[in-house]
């Protein structure tokens, strides 16, 4: 059975060497997103952590750990791992959406106002992360950088006229004023559970466009937009392939833009997708996602290689040293990997966090020279 090739003999991609692209991407010497890009928080690596849905993952501090740090097979110390996580959800599954496309009904106010409940409950979701930061710091010193989170913005789906009321005036969104006034609602609201939380390693980084194209939103996203750099905060999208409006995504007011090359969930897909992925985020200033679920462990002969394939590809096209990436890990394959007793699925593990441990180090090590 095929499996990844370990991180020291293709992954392992050198402090030195990310360092000196860190600086040729600063002097724009390459067009993705680079890692430390000055609009991007700060973050190399994002996960995507999906909550919120009553179908999701309770996310409790100990789902949350294998995410935060591992040990290192090779030093067997324990180090940091991702630096960003989103939290993200598309649809609470009692029969409401998060964005357009899903079969359900639109999301109302009370249901925007569940997730971020959901996200902020006590023991799960953020306050989890925030308690296994704090536990991990105790171990290995605080992180070099703040962990970085960002929250799901959900789109106010045109046409929806029982979204409910803002100032005794029932929104209607065939209105964009009124889209945007729900925005702007959920922004403040969001902020005002952050400050309740007052998470002690955790900064907010911002907020998420959850529709993953931007067809019927571009008369809103950037005055969206600019409510959220008002807050001093930012606004990501990680765009499916070829969806509208990934070209033109800083137009739209976005700070960060990702590109999916959804390679891996499709078999028929050849492998020049990524190649294709690569090309396109490299000639619009993005950052790359990285995709992969629990098919590389339940059906390891198909999927397992499509997911060495993006590591291929992103060393092949130097995005691996040089793109700011976004993990999507089909919301618990990572943790499964983890917790395997199977040799080869470990490996998986220890593939996918030594290179996020790597890069992490090559990013410390690059702030502390700059």
């Amino acid at each position: 059975m095929p499996r990844l090739r370990t991180l020291r003999g293709v992954l392992l991609l050198g402090i030195t060497v990310l360092v000196f692209c860190y600086g040729a991407s600063v002097m724009g010497a390459t067009n993705f997103m680079p890692v430390l890009g000055p609009n991007g928080a700060g973050i190399s690596d994002l996960v995507l952590i999906y909550q919120g849905g009553t179908h999701r993952p309770a996310w409790e501090p100990e789902e949350l750990a294998p995410y935060a740090s591992w040990t290192n097979v090779s030093t067997a110390k324990e180090e940091w791992l991702f630096d960003g996580f989103l939290f993200i959800e598309f649809k609470d599954n009692r029969g409401r959406e998060y964005a357009k496309g899903y079969g359900q009904k639109s999301a109302r106010q009370q249901d925007w106002a569940w997730l971020l409940e959901r996200n902020c409950e006590t023991n799960r979701g953020i306050a989890a992360l925030n308690q296994v930061t704090i536990e991990t710091a105790k171990r290995l010193g605080p992180p070099a950088r703040p962990r970085q989170v960002i929250l799901t913005l959900p789109e106010p789906i045109a046409g929806q006229k029982d979204w409910g009321t803002l100032n005794g005036h029932p929104l209607d969104f065939d209105r964009s004023e009124d889209r945007i006034a729900a925005c702007e609602w959920h922004i403040n609201t969001a902020l005002e559970y952050w400050r309740k939380l007052s998470p002690q390693h955790l900064k907010l980084a911002g907020f998420y466009w959850v529709a993953e194209h931007s067809t019927g939103a571009t008369s809103i996203l950037p005055e969206v937009a600019r409510k959220i750099h008002d807050r001093g905060l930012r606004f990501f999208w990680i765009p499916y392939w070829r969806a509208a409006g990934a070209q033109s995504w800083r137009t739209a007011g976005f700070d960060v833009a990702y590109q999916q090359p959804n390679h891996f969930f499709h078999a028929e897909v050849p492998d020049s997708r990524l190649a294709e992925a690569c090309a396109f985020a490299r000639t619009n200033g993005m950052g790359l996602e990285m995709e992969f679920d629990s098919r590389a462990i339940t059906s390891a002969e198909v999927f397992r290689p499509r997911l060495a394939a993006y590591l291929r590809a992103f060393e092949q096209a130097d995005a691996a040293r040089t793109a700011a990436v976004a993990w999507y890990e089909g919301g618990g394959a990572l943790l499964s990997f983890s917790r395997s007793t199977d040799p080869a699925i470990r490996q998986l593990y220890a593939d996918v966090a030594g290179w996020v441990a790597n890069r992490q180090h090559a990013v410390d090590k690059a702030l502390l020279t700059r």
